[in-house]
């Protein structure tokens, strides 16, 4: 009889675990600030950068939203949609019309590593992002038929999202000129 009991306790407590659902992992916001530097040529331009990094794995999405000191203002938006088993990413930049796709490395909804490649006709880019709750690093190419045109490289450290109008603030007030100064009498 005791040996019965134990097999139901186990049987009704193993159908209990198959009834309830697997957790789904939360929804996670990370957000970034820092610089990214292209080379096109003989030019160097280094802009200021915040980002804001959405995983919703809910709606197997990746959004994010990136502001620069070059145009403040501006609120570049990317979703990705995520195929978590497979480890792939397909995305779109409304801004350039371009197609893209991606993998990432790492456990599902903490990737430490996306490859992407977008593309538009000739012109193609491709990344690699090294990624953490405390730092990203981006690193692209700019191809057009082939020929390089450019690459990007970004270093960004996490801050807390409570405070993301805060730095978008200071994105803006770096793109202000200052005044002249009023001359010396």
């Amino acid at each position: 009889m005791r040996t019965l009991s134990i097999s139901l306790t186990a049987a009704m407590t193993l159908a209990a675990a198959a009834a309830t659902p697997a957790a789904a992992e939360p929804t996670h916001t990370v957000c970034y600030a820092g610089t990214q530097t292209g080379h096109t040529g003989q030019l160097t331009i280094t802009n200021r950068a915040v980002l804001e990094r959405t995983y919703d794995p809910a709606h197997n999405e990746i959004r994010q939203r990136l502001w620069s000191d070059k145009n403040p203002k501006k609120e570049v938006d990317m979703t990705g949609k995520v195929d978590p088993a497979a480890n792939t990413l397909e995305f779109d930049d409304p801004d350039l019309g371009a197609k893209g796709t991606g993998k990432l490395e790492g456990k599902p909804w903490h990737w430490t590593t996306f490859q992407m490649t977008l593309t538009k006709g000739d012109f193609v880019v491709t990344s690699t992002s090294k990624v953490s709750d405390t730092a990203l690093h981006q690193e692209a190419r700019m191809t057009n038929k082939g020929k390089q045109l450019g690459d990007v490289t970004g270093d960004l450290a996490a801050f807390d999202c409570k405070q993301l109008d805060a730095k978008k603030a200071e994105l803006a007030n770096a793109a202000t000129p200052a005044a002249p100064a009023a001359p010396a009498k």
